[in-house]
């Protein structure tokens, strides 16, 4: 699957991989988990050589992840963990966040980054371990608990904290996860960051997870993953094409704004007054129009399904692939619609 999500044709991709391989760049690794195979792949030193030698600015990200994960081919649940922060990564990369040091502000005190301040314009991606990191140098007597999140994607105002819905071996503790985001929150402050709000976005493999998160309702327990009101907002996205473009949408307003005006204009009319129930009303005004192509799963559940004023119910839109999931989880008194016009990419 990564083979057609990264930069290159995915034939030109696997080729190289086999390549490398081949010449023993990389090593596979194999183990079964759980009833299912689990692969994974591993730079060796001939590898790092040949990095250092085409690729130079590339090595300090390479080998600070060389000692991060040097004991994480021991246990095959460690590895699945390393494996979904690289989705988080890849995902980054692909909505246009800069993920290596060189590009992006330091959250340590003397760490390889850009020297740079923070740009509102830009988006930075930061690893849970960056950010482990960063809160021990911060307060000696820290202790980064483990957590859910896997990482952190940066905008302006915005941080955008990352969960992954696939196997893990941690519960959810809302105040675990809740202090470690304060203390993110925190950190980028102290850096430079004007941070002030904070968002929650779920990877999940197929949009079924969605539903089964959605039908949990808002913070109740939960030993799997929790939609919390201690986020601004709460997004889920699948780990395909689709959310990598959906993803790009969240993460830069700018884009997501021309979207929706084009989706809005001149088909609906802005609502009489103003409302955060909805976004605009249809022609006759007889009929509210909610716009959720964001998969913005607080708003789903807390959704009012006979908003005043108005004699029929309303109108959800939201993407092609979106409907199906979306109508169960807001019901059928709800009209679920799919928007014409296809994500920018």
């Amino acid at each position: 699957q990564l083979a057609s999500r990264i930069s290159g044709h995915p034939e030109w991709n696997r080729h190289v991989m086999y390549r490398a391989t081949k010449m023993h760049y990389v090593e596979i690794l194999r183990w079964r988990y759980r009833q299912r195979a689990l692969r994974s792949l591993r730079i060796t030193d001939k590898g790092i050589e040949y990095i250092a030698k085409h690729a130079p600015d590339k090595l300090p990200l390479l080998l600070s992840r060389q000692i991060q994960n040097a004991r994480c081919h021991e246990k095959p649940e460690k590895t699945y963990r390393v494996h979904t922060i690289a989705t988080g990564m890849v995902m980054a990369e692909n909505a246009g966040a800069r993920i290596y040091p060189t590009e992006k502000p330091s959250l340590l005190k003397n760490g390889l980054g850009s020297g740079e301040p923070p740009n509102d314009n830009a988006s930075y991606y930061y690893s849970i371990r960056e950010i482990r990191d960063a809160i021990m140098e911060a307060t000696e007597k820290a202790i980064a608990k483990t957590a859910r999140i896997i990482g952190i994607i940066v905008r302006g105002r915005y941080c955008y904290c990352l969960y992954y819905t696939g196997f893990s071996r941690l519960y959810w503790r809302p105040a675990t996860e809740h202090n470690l985001a304060a203390a993110i929150q925190s950190i980028l402050i102290e850096k430079g960051f004007r941070c002030d709000t904070i968002r929650q976005i779920i990877i999940g493999s197929t949009l079924r997870v969605a539903e089964t998160i959605a039908k949990q309702g808002m913070d109740r327990s939960s030993r799997y993953l929790t939609v919390s009101k201690y986020y601004d907002k709460c997004h889920f996205i699948t780990n395909d094409s689709n959310g990598d473009a959906l993803l790009r949408l969240i993460i830069n307003p700018e884009l997501a704004t021309d979207f929706e005006k084009s989706i809005m204009i001149p088909a609906f009319l802005p609502p009489p007054y103003p409302t955060r129930s909805y976004d605009a009303v249809t022609p006759d005004g007889s009929r509210p129009v909610i716009l959720n192509y964001q998969f913005e799963l607080s708003s789903l559940i807390l959704i009012d399904t006979t908003p005043d004023g108005f004699s029929q119910p309303p109108i959800l839109l939201c993407l092609d692939y979106q409907v199906d999931i979306i109508q169960k989880i807001v019901g059928a008194m709800i009209e679920v619609r799919a928007i014409e016009k296809e994500m920018p990419r």
